[in-house]
């Protein structure tokens, strides 16, 4: 139902005088509602349309320079050892960009164990260091005791609030976060890259 806010009299309304204008202008607001909803599909249509184009587009431009990249890593690949003057560097400068091979992400991975198993894992291990703390206390090895209490506050720093595995925790600790049952820390391989310098783009046939 279209609704308008009431004007002070004397303002410059179409005021219907009869039932018969009231009922006319009443048909107008109906197909000026049809024409705005026609006008709103046309304008959805050729967004769309348009939107589908695009990305169509940068679909072809993601697949060219995919192609590109895995094309200059085999070529990298092949010159390698040259390129890097025998492993000495992992980038090299070229007069239109640079290529280099960037160095695998670490992951914590704990397979075929649930979250719940890595969460009584890390218990376990605060438990033995616990324990471990309270000997060195005892014996009066205070060094000790505090390196103890500091793996205790990394371990502990590996679960959440809702009781899971941080991993974030255990990579920043890769060789505490190993030491806990079934837990291990692996590298992904490394990474090919190309940076183009801006400077020397030029139009490709």
């Amino acid at each position: 139902m279209a609704r308008a806010k009431t004007k002070a009299a004397g303002t410059n309304l179409p005021v219907p005088q009869n039932d018969a204008e009231a009922e006319q202008l009443i048909a107008k607001l109906g197909a000026s509602q049809r024409d705005q909803t026609e006008a709103q599909a046309r304008h959805d249509a050729v967004i769309a349309a348009h939107e589908a184009e695009h990305g169509k587009t940068l679909k072809e431009f993601q697949e060219a320079q995919t192609a590109i990249i895995e094309a200059l890593a085999i070529w990298a690949s092949a010159n390698r050892e040259r390129l890097t003057q025998g492993g000495r560097s992992k980038t090299v400068q070229l007069p239109t960009g640079t290529v280099l091979w960037r160095e695998g992400r670490f992951s914590v991975k704990h397979r075929g164990l649930r979250n719940e198993d890595v969460v009584e894992a890390i218990r376990e291990r605060i438990a033995v260091l616990e324990a471990a703390m309270a000997d060195a206390k005892q014996a009066r090895r205070n060094v000790e005791a505090a390196e103890h209490y500091a793996k205790i506050q990394i371990l502990e720093g590996f679960l959440r609030t809702k009781v899971e595995p941080n991993k974030d925790a255990m990579l920043a600790a890769r060789e505490v976060a190993e030491t806990v049952r079934g837990v291990i820390v692996t590298r992904s391989p490394e990474e090919f890259a190309v940076e183009p310098l801006a400077s020397q783009i030029r139009e490709v046939a």
